[in-house]
């Protein structure tokens, strides 16, 4: 079934909304577990603070013991006591290591004033008596810290009390962490949605172009069969006719037929060797050939063609070692091939160099041309299955785009390889390498 262009945007619309859609959803469930997590942190500290004023008030011991540092603390203009330092974390620490909130914390204690409701700082770890607007006896949660009245201030006036503030300087962090499961998940799934997002459009896009390509193979394919077939047609019925045909007009007629069958004839080769190579029902019948021989084989086989138009081809088969293990057809085919795409491509009169070269494992092979040349940015597509370039004014360069995909695939197959060197209005050259086995 072929999808019309506005289906297609239609289906890469609704599935953009239903990517857009999941990946807000994922995003809100995972604030939404956020949220939770620091719901439930935070209510664990409110829980340890509870604790851990009933931990310190129980015992009169702690209560005396601040009201003594905090003499010591206003007298030497320190932030802390030492020695109460260490009685409030033996108090803090195993409350909170039992609560399960294995987080590093900073205390403050502040001293509570009920007649002008005010608050003092007392004692507590460096920093956090910078922290007071952070603090509050109302709603500590929502700040996101702990509170807890530690107890009466006994030697002061009655309406004194002390108050413990607990902070989380890495609180987000951790929460953050607790919820890291979750959203490395997401982004797991949210990568790979659009990772095969980007894929299916990508494929839609080739398959658009790949069905372009194929409707320009097929009018090709029709024009090129139309011409000899027609051709063809007309000779044949003209021979059958009733009326006498001279000798020499028969002659013509009967090498027309001829021509025209050997071209239908090299071109359904050209679609069935393409052919057979993508299904891979094919295998190369290696031998030791010369390649000097084939190209003189394949020289002398275009030598009308060429003369014709009155062209060359000037042959300098410099190699000193000319035999490779390779198929005879597939190289008679790759040598005609760059031949007769020189000739198509050449509006002038076609001149035409092979040379050979030494190469250490294998020959190299040069086909040099003074075409029309190809630019450098489409240079890499030429060797693409059914891709044909813009010839300008080259009248007679039909084909498929079959050629020069079948030339490197072959090429591939022997272990060799091809090069381009070409500018517009400069000719092409080829340049070829073949391994010796």
């Amino acid at each position: 079934m072929k999808l019309s262009k506005k289906a297609i945007f239609f289906v890469i619309g609704i599935a953009t909304v239903a990517l857009v859609g999941l990946s807000v959803l994922q995003v809100q469930n995972l604030r939404s577990s956020l949220k939770t997590n620091k719901q439930t942190f935070l209510h664990k500290v409110d829980l340890a603070s509870t604790k851990i004023a009933n931990a310190f008030s129980s015992d009169s011991y702690y209560p005396n013991q601040l009201i003594h540092a905090a003499d010591r603390v206003r007298k030497s203009g320190q932030l802390n006591d030492q020695k109460m330092d260490q009685q409030m974390k033996a108090i803090i620490d195993p409350i909170f290591e039992d609560a399960g909130l294995d987080i590093p914390y900073e205390y403050a204690i502040y001293m509570h004033n009920e007649r002008d409701d005010g608050f003092s700082f007392v004692m507590g770890d460096e920093g956090t008596s910078l922290e007071f607007a952070l603090a509050s006896c109302e709603n500590p949660q929502e700040r996101g810290h702990g509170w807890a009245t530690l107890t009466c201030a006994a030697g002061y006036a009655d309406d004194d009390s002390f108050h413990l503030a607990l902070f989380f300087p890495s609180q987000d962090a951790d929460v953050f962490a607790q919820s890291s499961g979750a959203l490395i998940v997401s982004i797991v799934f949210i990568t790979l949605l659009i990772g095969c997002f980007v894929y299916t459009l990508i494929v839609i896009q080739r398959q658009k172009k790949l069905s372009a390509i194929k409707n320009d193979f097929i009018n090709n394919l029709t024009h090129e069969f139309k011409t000899p077939i027609a051709s063809i047609s007309l000779a044949t019925s003209i021979l059958k006719g009733g009326k006498k045909v001279e000798q020499k007009k028969k002659s013509n007629y009967l090498n027309l037929i001829e021509l025209e069958s050997k071209r239908l004839e090299g071109q359904v080769d050209k679609v069935l060797q393409i052919a057979m190579i993508d299904s891979g029902n094919f295998t190369l019948e290696k031998k030791q050939l010369d390649v000097h021989e084939v190209i003189d084989q394949v020289v002398e086989s275009m030598h009308l063609v060429v003369s014709k138009r009155n062209g060359t081809i000037d042959l300098k088969l410099n190699a000193t070692k000319s035999e490779v293990l390779a198929d005879r057809t597939h190289l008679v085919n790759i040598i005609y091939n760059l031949i007769d795409n020189a000739l198509k491509y050449t509006v002038d009169v076609p001149h035409i160099s092979i040379t050979t070269y030494d190469s250490s494992q294998g020959i190299e092979i040069s086909i040099k041309d003074n075409g029309i040349g190809i630019g450098e940015e489409i240079q890499k597509y030429i060797f693409d299955k059914f891709y044909r370039a813009e010839t300008g004014n080259v009248q007679n360069a039909k084909g498929f785009g079959l050629g020069l995909s079948y030339v490197k695939k072959i090429i591939d197959e022997h272990k060799g390889r091809i090069g381009l060197k070409s500018q517009p209005n400069r000719g092409s050259e080829f340049l070829l390498y073949f391994p010796f086995t």
